[in-house]
């Protein structure tokens, strides 16, 4: 999936063999290469650590299964 794919700001693929290794590598990608995100995704998680996941994940599930 790409980052924007993944409710991010640019067309990088990102890959991983499981949900949580996709989480690490685009918390890994947000912070190296759109540090102007990181607080704003730091908030978005202190105030509900689910919501991006309830959203994305359904998106991983349909792509994961190519």
């Amino acid at each position: 999936m790409t980052c924007k794919q993944l409710g991010g700001k640019c067309d990088q693929q990102l890959s991983a063999e499981t949900w949580d290794q996709i989480v690490q590598v685009m918390t890994k990608h947000v912070i190296e290469k759109h540090p102007d995100v990181t607080k704003e995704m730091e908030e978005m998680h202190n105030e509900d650590p689910t919501n991006w996941a309830k959203e994305i994940k359904p998106r991983w599930d349909e792509t994961s299964e190519d």
